[in-house]
């Protein structure tokens, strides 16, 4: 279709549609303790949490390497790099804490 709504819906579906089927297998043991290790209230924060698994993941990730086994996107994302993200001085400074909206304070 040319350029506009069509185009981009004929597009979308092209995305959409899997090219690959994917045969997941039972989770290991080490997945399912690094899942419920994320998945603990306040993992993102937590020192023993983030010695326990969630540094060895980041490293790889930070390094180049690919996870051995597969990981829901939204925990790799929300929970293994925020927690990278904020033991990071270069990127979060220490003790920081990010305000409850992304709009600017001062423009009120």
């Amino acid at each position: 279709p040319p350029s506009g709504p069509a185009h981009y819906a004929a597009r979308r579906a092209l995305w959409l549609t899997p090219t690959k089927v994917y045969h997941s297998s039972p989770p290991s043991s080490s997945r399912q303790r690094l899942e419920q290790l994320l998945n603990e209230p306040g993992a993102v924060n937590n020192e023993q949490a983030w010695k326990d698994g969630i540094e060895k993941v980041w490293k790889g990730l930070m390094n180049g390497g690919r996870l051995k086994r597969s990981l829901p996107l939204t925990l790799v994302v929300n929970k293994v790099i925020h927690a990278g993200w904020l033991r990071d001085p270069d990127t979060w400074p220490s003790g920081a804490v990010a305000p409850d909206s992304d709009q600017d304070p001062g423009a009120d």
